[in-house]
């Protein structure tokens, strides 16, 4: 096959399946990028004319003021600063003016502002050097105390302005005591006024995207995305569009199940990548492709214990424990601490000490970082854990020092409204016992309240044996910072299913923001091609031959010793790097018109 490999792999197993569902086939979809409506699909993250102060920050359309169907400005806290904000300066402005700020403000029910947590509006007079003058004005009017699903006004001033005013700085403000704070809170329809005038504020009702980078999750068609991704026509290796990945997160994406595989599929996979001159990747930055996998079939039910609520003693550490045997067939399980809380959910909640023990180990915790002391804290920052959330705003994340730990300095900490979940696999056997634990805590100065709030232990379970997947770190599927600039480079994994394993198969594009603060990268012409069994070429996926592949023949079809354009490897029936007369008399037998 090709020179370029990506993974280490068990030798291919010879198959007797139908021809035509393994044949030399594309199997991801909108390769090229081409379809779909790219960032306008779903709202960007960031306001324009705003600047933000903190990353928990964001444009959002899940509630407005007005209009009643648009767009507001959203804010959650973390658990180790104190504030995050969005502001816009305003020139324009000079000495005397009576000028009055107001805004609406908003916390839902299903996710209310908790804990310390208060939200409000700044208004500062500014010199022409930016200095504030005559101090700062500002009022809190949303707290935890604040009726839910209400637009409460708020409004600052009037004030008169001071000598040397020429703009002011307009601040929507969410703070909160570290460590305690917990829901989300909104503004909309911000206005700044002069002697009663017209409203100065720039896209006060956050109805405007702004330039940098935002969210587009389904926005590209057949594609998923995270974080800081979207459409983009500022380069292309094929057609007008390719896709945008930046670091505005530690990980930002864009991914696509496709088919299942089985032992002894061949797949090869190929995207190409750009780094910009403009603004390249820096620091110890990355970017590249990777393959995952996931169970093809159901699964066993999970099994769960969740005895820790609010009705659990404060300051103490209470064991919950989990004992039962491992299903038929089932050769993987998921440890899962479990936050499980509701929109009336405040206060927060803290494990420690998992342990996950097998009955053919016995003595030996299956579970690594099991006091959580490794990693860098904040979003997937715990080493050997997946965090899993449902609303961003939710956590189960890192914290040390706040309470006494059960073990070592730190332990995950709960918050929010919402469920969160962190989990681990581990290798099991078939009919063995199996024994989860874990040490929960709530302190009396932030106790869990909400009567449906819940934590405990949970175990998943996974069939069969999955690959371990292809992660970036591979010289031939990354680029890293110092990549050669504004040259589209291919990033390839090549890859054998090992012997005894079934999977659905993932292709992902991937950036890790590293150490480095800024860079993006461009992903295009994306192919995944099953080699093993040479019974068609079916560029489309749809497990035929028909006109729709004889029409992207025509396209590759470019004589011996020319590199092919984009979605043609499918067409290299003889795997030497182009398509010629040798393939077109492989292709054209094999015709088999539409399933």
């Amino acid at each position: 096959m090709k020179s370029i490999r990506a993974a280490a792999t068990a030798a291919a197993v010879a198959l007797t399946l139908p021809a035509l569902l393994l044949a030399r086939q594309n199997i991801v979809k909108n390769g090229s990028v081409e379809y779909g409506g790219g960032p306008g699909a779903i709202d960007q993250q960031i306001a324009d004319q705003w600047t933000e102060v903190g990353t928990n920050v964001e444009r959002s359309g899940a509630y407005s003021y007005v209009p009643a169907t648009g767009h507001a400005l959203k804010a959650f806290g973390d658990g180790d600063n104190t504030s995050v904000a969005a502001y816009q300066e305003i020139p324009g402005f000079s000495p005397g003016q009576s000028v009055t700020a107001t805004v609406r403000l908003f916390s839902p029910a299903n996710d209310k502002l908790g804990g310390s947590g208060q939200a409000g509006l700044r208004l500062e007079f500014l010199d022409f050097f930016g200095g504030t003058l005559g101090g700062i004005h500002e009022i809190y009017a949303l707290n935890s105390s604040s009726p839910a699903d209400t637009w409460l006004l708020a409004t600052v001033g009037p004030f008169t302005a001071p000598a040397n005013t020429v703009k002011v700085r307009i601040t929507c403000r969410l703070t909160w005591t570290i460590g305690n704070v917990s829901g989300a809170a909104y503004w909309d329809d911000v206005q700044v006024t002069a002697n009663g005038g017209p409203n100065a504020v720039a896209n006060g009702d956050f109805e405007t995207a702004g330039p940098s980078p935002g969210q587009s999750a389904y926005g590209i068609d057949d594609w998923l995305g995270f974080n800081d991704q979207e459409k983009s026509d500022a380069f292309a290796e094929h057609g007008s569009y390719s896709l945008q990945l930046g670091t505005h997160s530690n990980y930002s994406g864009l991914y696509q199940e496709m088919k299942q595989l089985v032992d002894g599929d061949h797949l090869y996979m190929i995207a190409w990548v750009l780094n910009p001159s403009s603004d390249p990747l820096t620091g110890s930055s990355r970017a590249g492709i990777k393959l995952e996998f996931s169970v093809p079939g159901g699964a066993p039910p999970p099994i769960e214990t969740l005895p820790f609520t609010q009705d659990s003693p404060n300051d103490v550490w209470t064991l919950v424990t989990l004992d039962t045997t491992v299903p038929d067939d089932v050769t993987v399980a998921k440890a899962v601490m479990v936050y499980f809380a509701d929109g009336g959910t405040t206060g927060s909640v803290y494990v420690d000490s998992a342990r996950a023990e097998r009955g053919g180990a016995p003595g030996v915790n299956q579970l690594l970082n099991p006091s959580f002391e490794q990693g860098l804290g904040g979003a997937d920052g715990l080493s050997n854990w997946t965090e899993l959330y449902s609303d961003g705003v939710s956590q189960l994340r890192k914290s040390c020092f706040a309470i006494p730990a059960h073990n070592g300095n730190c332990a995950a900490k709960g918050t929010g409204a919402a469920p969160a979940f962190l989990v681990q696999e581990f290798t099991v056997v078939p009919g063995e016992a199996l024994h989860l634990e874990a040490y929960f805590r709530s302190p009396s100065a932030d106790p869990l309240t909400g009567g449906a709030a819940k934590c405990g232990v949970k175990l998943e379970w996974v069939l069969g044996t999955l690959p371990e997947t292809v992660d970036i770190g591979d010289q031939e599927n990354q680029i890293v910072a110092g990549a050669p600039q504004n040259t589209w480079i291919p990033v390839v994994i090549d890859y054998d299913m090992p012997a005894g394993t079934a999977a659905i198969t993932r292709f992902v594009d991937i950036i890790e923001k590293g150490s480095g603060l800024t860079g993006k990268v461009y992903f295009d012409s994306h192919e995944a091609v099953v080699t093993n069994l040479f019974n068609g070429c079916d560029a489309d996926g749809d497990d035929d031959e028909d006109m729709i592949d004889f029409a992207n023949f025509q396209r590759c079809y470019n004589g011996p010793s020319v590199t092919p354009p984009w979605n043609c490897i499918v067409n290299d029936s003889n795997d030497d790097g182009d398509v010629d007369g040798s393939d077109w008399d492989y292709f054209r037998p094999r015709i088999t018109g539409p399933n």
